[in-house]
């Protein structure tokens, strides 16, 4: 790890104990500029930890195996993407389609992704992707207006292109294969009863619907695809402590899940029509007639098979 992410775990749980009140959001700034205000004497302490660390890595790299399916670097081997499929559930699309406009945060993440990993060549692409989050947000007003304004640049650039953009046949307005675009089959559902109970959430279900405003508030106009992205590098940032507020809630959630079902069956089977009773029937092999197991009646005929042999006798 960098020096700053060693600095980041040793002393997060004494700045959280510090400031009980501060959010995931305000402690990681707190951090920031506690490490910049630093003297270059302690500074350099922890740089050396952090050369120290990247020594241990190596060394154990080096003499490091991977299982079959992984590379030297125990991440698993992906097989490459198709040129024509592109990734999986993607749409295909034209390759001379104008390039989709981009965002201030994704501007600006592409842009200093280079930098911020040879500064920290140690983090993993999670860690640098917060890493990065974190000092878009530290940026000032004037530098977030600065990538505001190229991505204003950028969108007008795109809706330039697309205006003057000719789709290929089969193709729509925005270069997408029309073909990939159907909706796909799914399986019949019968339709679901309004008054059966909702199902449990999760703990990270929890936490993504009390996190998500927080997010779109701080990344106006950010994508769908980087919300989630955000949200997930969040959830994983939690201490244990933290993510077992998120736990709770969905263990209450559960629970309440359980006791609703149960009341809700209960329901169901007070109300359901009685199930048909089923007659068991004999077959006489003799007489080729059928009779009631229960009532040892003819079901066949209604007269006595043997009345001729009765009559014969008492004549």
């Amino acid at each position: 790890m960098s020096a700053y992410l060693l600095y980041q775990n040793a002393m997060r749980e004494q700045f959280k104990a510090l400031n009980p009140g501060m959010t995931f959001g305000q402690l990681a700034k707190y951090t920031s500029a506690m490490y910049s205000e630093l003297p270059q004497s302690e500074k350099e302490a922890w740089i050396a930890r952090a050369e120290a660390d990247k020594a241990r890595y190596l060394h154990e790299l080096a003499s490091y195996v991977p299982p079959s399916g992984y590379d030297a670097k125990g991440d698993a081997i992906v097989n490459p993407i198709s040129a024509r499929g592109g990734r999986k559930g993607k749409p295909e699309k034209d390759v001379n389609a104008p390039k989709r406009n981009m965002s201030a945060y994704l501007l600006y993440q592409n842009a200093m992704r280079e930098q911020f990993k040879r500064e920290n060549p140690g983090m993993t692409f999670g860690q640098l992707a917060k890493y990065t989050s974190h000092m878009y947000k530290n940026l000032t007003p004037e530098e977030k207006a600065t990538w505001e304004a190229r991505a204003q640049q950028d969108k007008a650039r795109y809706d330039a292109e697309i205006a003057a953009y000719v789709p290929p046949p089969g193709h729509d307005a925005r270069g997408v294969l029309i073909e990939d675009q159907r909706p796909r089959k799914r399986s019949k559902r019968g339709p679901k009863d309004p008054a059966a109970p909702k199902r449990a959430s999760g703990a990270y279900v929890f936490f993504t619907n009390e996190m998500r405003p927080k997010v779109l508030q701080e990344f106006p106009g950010i994508k769908f695809v980087e919300l989630g992205k955000v949200l997930g590098e969040r959830w994983r940032a939690l201490s244990a402590e933290a993510k077992k507020r998120y736990e709770d809630m969905a263990a209450d959630d559960k629970l309440r899940f359980q006791m609703e079902m149960q009341q809700y069956t209960a329901n169901q089977a007070a109300i359901a029509p009685p199930a048909p009773v089923e007659h068991a029937y004999y077959h006489d092999p003799n007489t080729g007639i059928s009779y009631d197991a229960y009532g040892a009646h003819d079901v066949t005929s209604h007269h006595d098979p043997y009345a001729h042999h009765h009559h014969h006798y008492h004549a």
